[in-house]
Formats: structure tokens, C-alpha cells, sequence
């Protein structure tokens, strides 16, 4: 037996149990999604997805699509890098693991804040903060079930939470998709 065989046996005891109602996985891969399915019914998995990070797109969101599996996206706002606050030169604090990610070069920051200002238009337009507008694309992409946002405060709690009002058409979606293309 394999560690995910193992670990689904444990969960699936849990289930049989009545101490856990799902099982979910956080970061599995569409070959050990289909492992751990040869012994349990997954629900779920919990994959890092933004618009700089897309990489799920390829194999993890069509196979969970194909197989009726809810994707919760993590990092949507990709550790504050998409909210155009950060600046190429940041010093990022002793154990900011920021640092050596590769989103956080001053190229990248330079990169992605030029996208973000051609899309601020459409978000000024929708009375949206550049942060609710990329939640809300995050949303709206075909297979992502749930984006879970981090905040620091109450207040950016809720206006993350305001994103859900914020409404993208098709070619609202499609202007953002293709200003993507330049990054």
C-alpha cells in the first residue's frame, strides 16, 4: 500500500465512523486525486489558483470538472501581489517567505502592476476595489467552486466578501483574459 492509500483508508474509517461527513485533499495532483479515488470518494481539492498562477487549468480543473469535484482555490489575490499594492524594491520582514517567490521580483511586480492598471478601469467602472474585481474573476472561472481569500483586518474581510457583488460579462472576462496574455 501507498501513504495515500493509507490516508484514505484512515479517512474513509473516519467517514464510516460518522466523524467526518467528506473527504477533501489540499494540494494533489490529478494522478493522486485518482489514487486516493480507488479508495474513497474525494469532494474536493484545495489547490493554489490566481491570475499569475494558473498551472490547475491544464489537468487538476478539467479532471475535477469531468468528475464533480469542487475546486477551492487558495492564494487568489497570490500573497497580495494582485491587490497593486506592492512596488518593485519592497523589503519584504526576516522569514517573509515572499522573498524568493518568483511573483515578487521587481520585474514581476513591474509586470503584473501594468496589468492591473489596465483592468483598474473596469473595476472603477463596477465600483470595485482591483481586489474584488480579481476575487471575482477568480470566481467566475470555469471549475473553481470557492476562493478563499485571506484579509489581515474585519475591514478587508469585508470588502473581499463584496467581491460576490461585482458582476463580469463574457467579454468583461475576456478583456481580462486578454490583458493576461501580457504578463
Amino acid at each position: 500500500t501507498t501513504p495515500i492509500d493509507e490516508t484514505m483508508d484512515a479517512v474513509a474509517e473516519l467517514i464510516q465512523q460518522g466523524k467526518v461527513l467528506h473527504a477533501g485533499v489540499c494540494n494533489y495532483s490529478t494522478a493522486q486525486m485518482q489514487e486516493a479515488e480507488q479508495t474513497i470518494h474525494l469532494v474536493s481539492n484545495q489547490v493554489p489558483f490566481s491570475m499569475v498562477n494558473r498551472g490547475i487549468e491544464e489537468k487538476t480543473i478539467p479532471y475535477s470538472v469531468a468528475h464533480n469535484k469542487s475546486i477551492l482555490a487558495y492564494s487568489p489575490m497570490e500573497l497580495g501581489l494582485l491587490t497593486g499594492k506592492m512596488t518593485p524594491g519592497y523589503k519584504f520582514a526576516e522569514g517573509d517567505h515572499r522573498a524568493s517567490n518568483k511573483f515578487f521580483t521587481d520585474e514581476s511586480i513591474l509586470k503584473t502592476n501594468a496589468f492591473l492598471q489596465k483592468i483598474k478601469p473596469l473595476a472603477d467602472s463596477k465600483n470595485a476595489t482591483l481586489a474584488q474585481l480579481v476575487i471575482r474573476w477568480t470566481l467566475q472561472r470555469p471549475g473553481i467552486t470557492i476562493a478563499l481569500v485571506g484579509s489581515r483586518n474585519k475591514e478587508q474581510a469585508v470588502q473581499n466578501a463584496k467581491a460576490m457583488n461585482v458582476l463580469l460579462t463574457p467579454d468583461e472576462i475576456n478583456f481580462i483574459n486578454e490583458q493576461l496574455k501580457t504578463l
